[in-house]
């Protein structure tokens, strides 16, 4: 029956008719909410639409559904076991480009305004309105296509390594010669060395150039969904399947699937994605018949997947199966001179960026970069070089300059409390934004600052 559908809080979902703006658009939704109606409502009226949506009716079952990835998440701010603004920061934490709705039935500004400052692509308020949540969605798909549209762009005009060594013009002459021929690769090294731009860089010199490139995060995947996220299910396959969803490998058929720290899955996983590279086909969850698929598989892991099969926790036979080329990355600290260009391409990117002048480095501060270990490798030069670019005002980078920038530890002690929890605060700092790899905005997001908030106390903590 059509109507006003009552809650406790109030929920106005009139069932209207299926707008044009949804009729070919079908979005992966989860919505995290205690009231039950709430739920039942929105679920009903947006899987008339197309959409395939799962509830969550607290904070601890949102946070396990929501690693398998979604659209669009309906976060309620006040939830039984805790604040779902604890949850919005977490979710942009793995993944900043996630888009999430706040809702609440008894909110004041200041939350509206804090979840939009942490990154909430929306905020509305109860009784929902029908027509509020589905523009939003259509917004959000609008933006979500972009962003897709954006990452294949920037995956046709991914270029070779940046560097003169050795061991870099080693590795793209590799990837030049196998990426036609071969259809299995295995990427090795250590966060942040590049691992990624080097499946790109296969995936546009592949015979499969034209199609997809599928990136997956395997240490993201919940055990229990990995199976349904990399082959699909069909509607009904078990509980919460209301409608049939296509996996990573068929989305990637005819492109490049890239299996991201691969030793993150489960040996069961393991076991399946064997038997698609010998047989090239898939079975989706809830399916008898098979689907074929042809695809370039490029695995990557940080990882010594050789010790990890001698303690039995990665698949012999898979490693060989995965291994027909390999390339192995070396951090910046084993090939020293790279850092220099390295260092002057993101100064001359973030300068394009900023419409600044391209600042320049010093003979001395050159040879202060060189002699710098970099543990997260090249993501952290990057980001020591866009925090020059905003902070320093001269067009030459002297090493002072550099050193200003760098967390600094403290060995002595502190005289009295307000200096201990001065060095207490410093040290915790410096130690989430070297886990962080040196990424000050993701380092904002787990503590839970404003990113301008943090640079203020980096920049005091060096003065």
């Amino acid at each position: 029956m059509s109507g006003l559908v009552p809650t406790k809080s109030g929920c106005d979902l009139t069932d209207k008719p299926i707008q044009d703006w949804t009729k070919d658009t079908m979005a992966r939704i989860l919505i995290i909410d205690d009231e039950e109606q709430i739920r039942t409502s929105l679920k009903s009226a947006l899987e008339r639409r197309n959409h395939e949506i799962v509830t969550a009716e607290n904070l601890a079952q949102g946070r396990q559904f929501a690693q398998a990835g979604f659209d669009l998440v309906f976060l309620d701010v006040m939830l039984p076991d805790g604040n779902g603004l604890d949850l919005l920061e977490e979710l942009l934490a793995r993944d900043s480009r996630q888009i999430v709705v706040m809702i609440s039935g008894h909110s004041d500004i200041d939350t509206a305004v804090k979840a939009i400052r942490v990154g909430a692509y929306d905020f509305i308020e109860k009784p929902i309105s029908l027509d509020r949540v589905l523009i939003t969605i259509d917004n959000a798909t609008r933006t979500t296509s972009l962003i897709s549209e954006k990452d294949r762009l920037t995956s046709a005009v991914y270029g070779n390594f940046v560097g003169r060594s050795e061991p870099i013009l080693r590795l793209i002459d590799e990837v030049h010669r196998s990426a036609p021929k071969a259809t299995r690769f295995l990427i090795t090294g250590e966060n942040g060395t590049g691992k990624e731009l080097v499946a790109h860089m296969i995936h546009q010199r592949s015979r499969f150039a034209d199609g997809p490139f599928v990136a997956v995060n395997c240490a993201a995947l919940p055990s229990e969904l990995v199976e349904s996220e990399l082959f699909g299910h069909s509607a009904g396959a078990f509980t919460g399947a209301v409608k049939a969803r296509k996996g990573k490998f068929v989305e990637a058929n005819g492109g490049s699937i890239f299996l991201d720290e691969i030793s993150e899955m489960p040996l069961a996983a393991q076991a399946k994605i064997l038997r698609v590279i010998e047989t090239k086909q898939i079975t989706p969850v809830g399916q008898e018949k098979p689907v074929t698929v042809e695809c370039n598989i490029i695995a990557a892991s940080n990882r010594d997947l050789i010790k990890m099969v001698a303690d039995k926790s990665f698949r012999q036979d898979l490693l060989y199966r995965i291994n027909a080329v390999q390339f192995k990355l070396l951090p910046i600290r084993e090939r020293r001179e790279d850092i220099v260009p390295i260092a002057e391409h993101f100064l001359q990117l973030f300068a394009n960026e900023t419409k600044t002048r391209t600042k320049t480095l010093s003979a001395e501060t050159q040879q202060l970069l060189r002699s710098m270990d970099f543990p997260g490798n090249v993501r952290e030069l990057k980001n020591l070089m866009e925090r020059v670019n905003i902070y320093c005002d001269a067009d030459t980078i002297l090493p002072a300059d550099i050193e200003s920038l760098l967390p600094r530890s403290s060995t002595s002690t502190p005289q009295g409390l307000k200096e201990a929890v001065s060095q207490f605060e410093r040290d915790f700092i410096k130690t989430a934004l070297a886990r962080n790899g040196g990424n000050v905005t993701q380092t904002a997001r787990e503590l839970g600052l404003e990113r301008s908030h943090l640079y203020k106390k980096l920049r005091k903590f060096d003065s």
